[in-house]
């Protein structure tokens, strides 16, 4: 594959709460093939099906996060792999926001953090922060 031709991968990821899914709408909004919650093990499954028909998936972004809990470990290793292939340009999306933010947003959505489902905010965000 040519330089000028190569595949656009943009991988979406950071803090539970930071603005993933916002994110990944605008990128669906300026024609990018898109998926969220991707688990990073089957990334390398999913771009070989997308290399199969490169001309029409020239724009690819992912959200790869927390979600994923056990395949999150994984993310590194697929980050590693992705860097040996030539067809593909990517990308990675480091969203974060301050600790209030975070917490602001997750009672507004009355949502629990995915690392603290009975628990406080601020301690799920605490320790998606050390991993």
């Amino acid at each position: 594959m040519q330089e000028q031709s190569k595949v656009e991968l943009v991988i979406i990821t950071g803090m539970s709460g930071a603005g993933k899914t916002v994110a990944i709408q605008s990128f669906e909004d300026m024609g990018y093939f898109c998926v969220d919650n991707l688990p990073p093990t089957l990334l390398p499954k999913f771009l070989e099906l997308m290399k199969e028909h490169p001309e029409e998936n020239k724009k690819l972004a992912v959200v790869m996060d927390l979600r994923g809990r056990e395949f999150f470990d994984s993310l590194y290793e697929t980050l590693d792999q992705l860097a040996t292939e030539t067809w593909i340009q990517e990308h990675v999306l480091f969203l974060d926001a301050l600790n209030e933010q975070l917490v602001k947003r997750y009672k507004e959505s009355r949502r629990s953090h995915p690392l603290a489902p009975d628990g406080l905010p601020l301690s799920g965000i605490e320790q998606e922060r050390q991993i």
